[in-house]
């Protein structure tokens, strides 16, 4: 497989899916799209934490959870990431 900006190929050119990540598409899906932002953020946390199992550990912000978050601006551009309740720098 070869990666060109968001496209993945295989040898004979046949497209072998996508490499974008859930940040850049909840960015199109608000600013492109039209999704409100809250139910972007739910596509992008929420829903793949309870498709894999794992909601009851991550995927919203409440009392008992991993605090793993990231902060974002107007624009939607990352501007701190939290793990366990603790700034990565």
């Amino acid at each position: 497989v070869t990666v060109h900006g968001n496209l993945a190929t295989l040898h004979d050119g046949t497209i072998a899916g996508s490499v974008t990540n859930l940040m850049d598409c909840m960015r199109y899906a608000v600013k492109t799209a039209g999704i409100p932002l809250e139910d972007a953020v739910r596509c992008v946390t929420e829903n793949p934490a309870r498709e894999i199992g794992i909601y009851e550990e991550v995927g919203s912000i409440e009392p008992g959870k991993r605090a793993d978050f990231v902060l974002l601006d107007s624009e939607l551009r990352l501007v701190h990431v939290f793990i366990n309740g603790k700034e990565f720098v």
